[in-house]
This record gives C-alpha cells, sequence and structure tokens, in this order.
C-alpha cells in the first residue's frame, strides 16, 4: 500500500465538508447518539437532502444509482458525518439489503424496494440472530414451508429471532429462515423479505444495560410470504449471506467513532476535577492518553491497508478485516471505559439537562459527562454484535490457513 498523501481524497474530504457546512440543517446536527438510529422524520429529510446532491446511496455502485465512490471514499463520508453529528442512513437497508437487492434481487423486487430505500421512507430490520443461533448463524430454527392456496404459492414462517435492531419502527425485515432440512444446514437457508404489518408476527423490546430501547425479539406465527418475496433461489441463502457480510471489512473498526472518543479524551484532559489538578498532569492519565493515540493510529493504518485490499478484491481482506474488528472493539471498550474512569463520580449521573454557573453556561464537567455512561455500556457489547471476537478469530485461522 502507499503512504503518500493522497490529494484527491484530501479535496474530496473537503468537498464533504464543505457540503455538510452548507447543507446540514442546524438542527439536526449533533442530535444523534452513537450507535443509534436517527429518528424517522429526521432520517427521512436528511435522506433527501443526500438525494439532491446525488449521495443518497454512498456505497453502491454509480450503475445502481450509487456515487461509486471508492472504499476510502465511503470511510471518509462516514467519519465526516458522524464528526459532525449528521443523522443517520437506514444503513440495514443501504450497506446489507440495498447491495444484496442489486446482486441478487429481481427487477419486480428493485423496482418494488430500491426507490423506498432512496426515500428513507421505508425502513429495515435484519432477521438473523436467534435464540442459541448468533455466532453459529448456520444452526437457525425458523422455518418457512411452501405451500400452495387459492391466492397462490406462500411461504408459511414459524419461529422467532432476537437481537432485531429496531424492529419497532421497522416496515419489513429481510429474514433468513430454513427451508429445508434434509440437506446440509448452510445449504438449507433461503432469504427472505417480509412486511412487517403481515399478521402472525409479534415484536417485543429489550431494554439493554445503557437503558435504551433499539433491540427487539420478533415472534412468527404462521406468517404468510408470498414466493416473489424469496430472493435469489431456494436454498441460496447462505451465499447471499456471505455477500452480505463480506461488504464493507474497513468499516470494521468504527474509526469515526475511535477518533470522536479520543477527541473527548483530549477535551478533558484539559480540566481538573473538583478543583485538583488537570487530568494531562497526571501522569497515568498522560500515560494512557499517549497509548489510545499510539493504539488508534495503528488501527487507522490498518483500516487503510484493508480498504486497498477490498479496492484491488485480495482475498485476505476477509481474515484482516476480522483482525481490524478485534481491534477495533477492543479499543472502543477502553476508550469509553477509560473516559468513565477520568470523569470519576460525574459519570454516574446522566445530566439530561446540565446545571449552569453564574455565566449561564453549562458547568464544564457536567456537560463532558453527557451521554459518557451510556456509551461505556452500549460498547461492552462491541465485541459480540457484528460477529464475536471469538467468532473472528476463527475466520482469521481459516481463511489465512487457506491463502
Amino acid at each position: 500500500m502507499d503512504f503518500q498523501r493522497d490529494l484527491d481524497l484530501e479535496a474530496f474530504r473537503e468537498e464533504v465538508r464543505a457540503f455538510l457546512r452548507e447543507n446540514l440543517p442546524e438542527e439536526l446536527s449533533g442530535r444523534i447518539r452513537v450507535g443509534t438510529r436517527s429518528p424517522r422524520a429526521e432520517l427521512t429529510r436528511w435522506q433527501r437532502i443526500l438525494n439532491d446532491k446525488g449521495w443518497g446511496a454512498p456505497y453502491w455502485a454509480k450503475e445502481h444509482g450509487g456515487t461509486g465512490w471508492s472504499v476510502l471514499q465511503r470511510l471518509v463520508f462516514d467519519e465526516e458525518c458522524t464528526a459532525v453529528g449528521a443523522p443517520s442512513q437506514d444503513t440495514g437497508a443501504q450497506k446489507l439489503l440495498g447491495p444484496v437487492l442489486n446482486a441478487f434481487g429481481t427487477a419486480e423486487q428493485k423496482a418494488e424496494h430500491l426507490p423506498h430505500i432512496f426515500s428513507g421512507e421505508r425502513q429495515w430490520c435484519q432477521g438473523f440472530s436467534e435464540p442459541g443461533s448468533g455466532s453459529d448463524l448456520a444452526s437457525l430454527r425458523t422455518r418457512a414451508e411452501r405451500v400452495t392456496g387459492e391466492d397462490g404459492d406462500h411461504y408459511v414462517v414459524n419461529g422467532q429471532k432476537i437481537w432485531t435492531s429496531y424492529a419497532h419502527r421497522a416496515d419489513w425485515i429481510f429474514l433468513l429462515v430454513r427451508t429445508d432440512t434434509e440437506v446440509k444446514k448452510q445449504a438449507g437457508i433461503s432469504f427472505l423479505l417480509v412486511d412487517m404489518k403481515t399478521p402472525g408476527i409479534t415484536v417485543r423490546p429489550i431494554v439493554t444495560i445503557d437503558s435504551c430501547h433499539h433491540l427487539n425479539e420478533i415472534f412468527f406465527d404462521n406468517v404468510r410470504v408470498p414466493v416473489q418475496n424469496l430472493v435469489g433461489a431456494e436454498g441460496e441463502g447462505w451465499k447471499i449471506t456471505k455477500f452480505l457480510l463480506n461488504n464493507e471489512h474497513a468499516t470494521a473498526a468504527d474509526l469515526p467513532m475511535l477518533r470522536r472518543y479520543l477527541a473527548q479524551i483530549r477535551a478533558l484532559a484539559t480540566r481538573g476535577c473538583d478543583g485538583g489538578s488537570v487530568l494531562l498532569e497526571r501522569h497515568a492519565f498522560a500515560l494512557q492518553l499517549a497509548r489510545f493515540e499510539a493504539e488508534l493510529a495503528a488501527v487507522a493504518t490498518l483500516v487503510q491497508r484493508v480498504a486497498a485490499m477490498e479496492q484491488d478484491h485480495s482475498p485476505a481482506a476477509h481474515a484482516m478485516g476480522s483482525i481490524l474488528k478485534i481491534r477495533g472493539t477492543e479499543l472502543l471498550q477502553k476508550m469509553t471505559s477509560f473516559l468513565t474512569e477520568a470523569l470519576g463520580d460525574y459519570a454516574a449521573v446522566a445530566y439530561p439537562v446540565p446545571q449552569h454557573g453564574d455565566d449561564g453556561a453549562p458547568l464544564p464537567m457536567q456537560e463532558a459527562a453527557r451521554g459518557v455512561a451510556n456509551e461505556m455500556f452500549f460498547r461492552r457489547a462491541s465485541t459480540i454484535y457484528g460477529g464475536t471476537s471469538e467468532v473472528q478469530r476463527s475466520i482469521i485461522a481459516k481463511t489465512m490457513f487457506q491463502l
């Protein structure tokens, strides 16, 4: 890989920053909490602004109506949007389902769903994990049996999904189901699109340790799904899933959030707690800050390497992406834990509305502490979601052995 300055990429970064300065409404800036999806109205409004610029599908090829950006350009776009707190897009639809439909969907499926992804008016959730079938996804048990009725052929779906992000807000779900129990477990899986308003679907909330509701469990009780909603051929669900999960290895470390957390630590470094010394003057704090800066620089270099490998379609990108996932998520946990520890007693309080001093400004430590404990709790799951660290290590071992 080439470590020389990429002037074209730097110019692109300036273009993104200028666009955000000129087009991101002030009332939408900085409102999103890390790891959460924006409210529907904000997401849809932001999607329309991106569409007007021609940036409505940043992760798709030009021939599919996307921007055609390189992997590095997509990373820059994500990083700059995160830095200013721009509303989220429907990442499940944009990064996961959209590429699947572009690659495997029928003309009718594309016509039905892609325009609504562009508009942001139809939101999606992902129905993969099940109780007992998270890391070992191929062991899933939700069944879909094909039946013939007066109104045409349907699949009748029965089973349960869990840890489903934003199922309570979703209009549709893309779903892995077992359509054949007589073959190897990977070969008996199919990929369905299901309207969440279909009778027989029950969504129950899961409130996480950060007191937020973004996860759910879903029950399917004789849910009838038209066969036209099957993506690809019956039994191709595992192949489609591997395609879906193999996209965007370079984003596995969540580099934009790592940089945001480091900026928070640096900002905290110049403050003192309860009239004590400035934190940066404390040896232990300064040493840990230096370590974080070095670790983040190493992760950023690895991101560049993985992005270059993805651009060249290198088979080693899969294993390197798993290495990146492990290093990045562990660093997310360490940074948020350190922020919480450095804030001391202030971190234990939510401060939804910080008190103000005599000058009318929020008290600095209360302002710095807002949301930090929530982030620390949320990031405890980062080494689990998206593939556990144990699964990532298995992928590294298997892939590197085959190279």
